[in-house]
Parts: C-alpha cells; sequence; structure tokens
C-alpha cells in the first residue's frame, strides 16, 4: 500500500510541476526549495519519534543517497522545460527494467530469460517514444527525452542504494539526514541563480494556482512520498517497489490530456503496453525465482 501510495502521487507530481517550473521557478531553485522544505519537515517530525544513532559507515551511504536524490530531483526538474508531463511520466515506466539490470550488475542477482525478454519489450516501448514522436510531437524534444533518463538512472540508484540502510533506519531519520545533506549541496548552487526573471514566485504575485501546485508537489510528492519509500523498502526489494511505477503514467497523462497540458498521439499507448509487457514479464519472473530459492 505504501509503493502504490507513493506511485500515484509520482503520477500526480509532474503535471503539478510543470505547472509553476520553469514559469514561475527555475529547475534548479525548485530542486533546492524541495531539500529545504523536506529537511524542515523531516526533522521537525523526527522530534516525535525515539532517536536513533547512524553508524558512520551508513552516514557515508546517507552522503551518496543524498547526492543522488539531488540529481534525481534536479532532472526531473530540468525535463520540464523541454517536454511534458506524459513524457516524463511514461518514461519513468522503465525504472523497473532499469532497477532490475542494476541489481544484476551491482548486487549480482540473476537474469532468467523470461526477465530478458521483458527487458527488451520494454526497451522498445521506450525506443517508440524516441523514434516515433520527437518528429511529430513538440513535447518529445531529444535533450527532454535524455532528461527523463537520466532522471530514472538517478532514482534507479538511489533505490538500490538506500534498499540496505532502509531496513535499519527509521523512514524519518533517513530523510532528515539526506534532505539536510541535499540542502548543503543544492542551495549554495541555487542562490546566485534566483532572480525575478527566473523565480518570480519569489518576488511577485503569481496566479494562486501556482502556489497551490507548489505545494502539493512539496507536501505530497516531497515529504510524504519520500517517507512512505524508504517505509516500503523495508519490505519488498527494490525492483518490486519500482513496478508499481506503471500507474504512474496513467495517472500523469490522464491528468495532463484532461487539463490541456499535453496532446494525444497513437505512439504514447503503444508505448505504454511495450513496458507495462516488460514490467510484467520481470516482476513475475522474480517472483519465481523467489518461490524457488524459499
Amino acid at each position: 500500500m505504501a509503493a502504490l501510495a507513493v506511485y500515484v502521487i509520482f503520477g500526480i507530481n509532474p503535471n503539478c510541476s510543470e505547472a509553476v517550473v520553469p514559469e514561475y521557478i527555475s529547475p534548479l531553485a525548485f530542486t533546492a526549495v524541495r531539500m529545504l522544505f523536506g529537511a524542515i519537515a523531516f526533522w521537525i517530525l523526527s522530534l516525535f519519534v525515539p532517536r536513533e544513532k547512524v553508524e558512520k559507515r551508513d552516514m557515508a551511504l546517507f552522503v551518496v543517497g543524498a547526492v543522488v536524490l539531488a540529481g534525481t530531483l534536479l532532472a526531473f526538474g530540468e525535463a520540464f522545460r523541454y517536454t511534458s508531463p506524459c513524457y516524463v511520466s511514461l518514461i519513468s515506466a522503465t525504472s523497473p527494467l532499469l532497477v532490475m539490470l542494476m541489481a544484476a550488475v551491482f548486487l549480482k542477482e540473476p537474469i532468467s530469460l523470461q526477465k530478458s525478454a521483458g527487458v527488451i519489450v520494454g526497451i522498445c516501448g521506450a525506443l517508440m517514444i524516441v523514434l516515433f514522436s520527437w518528429k511529430i510531437d513538440a513535447n518529445a524534444t531529444p535533450i527532454g527525452l535524455t532528461l527523463c533518463f537520466v532522471n530514472i538512472v538517478f532514482y534507479a540508484t538511489y533505490l538500490l542504494i538506500t534498499r540496505t540502510v532502509s531496513q535499519k533506519y527509521n523512514p524519518i531519520t533517513m530523510m532528515k539526514w539526506m534532505f539536510l545533506m541535499g540542502c548543503i549541496i543544492c542551495i549554495p548552487i541555487a542562490i546566485p541563480n534566483i532572480s525575478l526573471d527566473s523565480c518570480p514566485i519569489f518576488f511577485t504575485a503569481v496566479p494562486v494556482m501556482a502556489y497551490i501546485n507548489l505545494a502539493v508537489v512539496l507536501v505530497f510528492a516531497t515529504v510524504v512520498s519520500y517517507f512512505l519509500l524508504p517505509f516500503s523498502l523495508r519490505f519488498l526489494r527494490p525492483t518490486t517497489v519500482s513496478m508499481y511505477s506503471n500507474l504512474q503514467p496513467v495517472v500523469t497523462a490522464c491528468i495532463a490530456i484532461a487539463v490541456g497540458q499535453d496532446i494525444f498521439t497513437w505512439n504514447k499507448p503503444v508505448a505504454l503496453v511495450l513496458i507495462l509487457i516488460g514490467v510484467y514479464l520481470v516482476t513475475t519472473s522474480r517472483a519465481k525465482d523467489d518461490v524457488s530459492v524459499k
């Protein structure tokens, strides 16, 4: 249920983010604000839970996790300069395939024939977005799609890095340190780039909906989702958690097309079907492996 809630929120997040980035706030400032808000929220929440002592080697993982988290949020924000919420979310559906490949390389998890077939089918879906969209859909720019892929690479890395510490520490303990370190990384870089032109939301009145959308991103997509994500990793494998990302493009596309943020093109549902078939093949194969091991 936690993983399900995370990806429903992630499905809404691109629509809310695109409504404020980059028109009212630059991607870099947007990332810094999310880091600052997350740090404040999780440090306040930490006052109401038992204090946990973090081992030095785990603190090193928190630092790496913070760097990867900052990269994830920055690539996510930058993508809206060049593409639409639908493509950001649709490409995110390939994350289970990427997590599986990275787990095989770094965690030495076996890859079955069925998993391999799932990866190939999923990649075909991703390639369909790139090869058939950018010439007919202004939202599918090469740099925008590249940033979407960079985003999921960072996100997959984040899942793998935080898997171990998620089982040892309270989610609030993890997030308060990661977001604090993220602030140290992002805020000094963002401050020199904040101006009236790049971030009017800080200097002048903007539409009320811009504030509402930003608030949704900060409260739900930053605090609630990143509390539930490590919680779900306590009980599920990274590949299983990322499986729920197949909900994300469905939620995002429905909202984006309904409110006029994107257009419906034939390749989107076809690509989504291929990606979901790939995800199904990967995740069902993983389940069979687990049963055989048990």
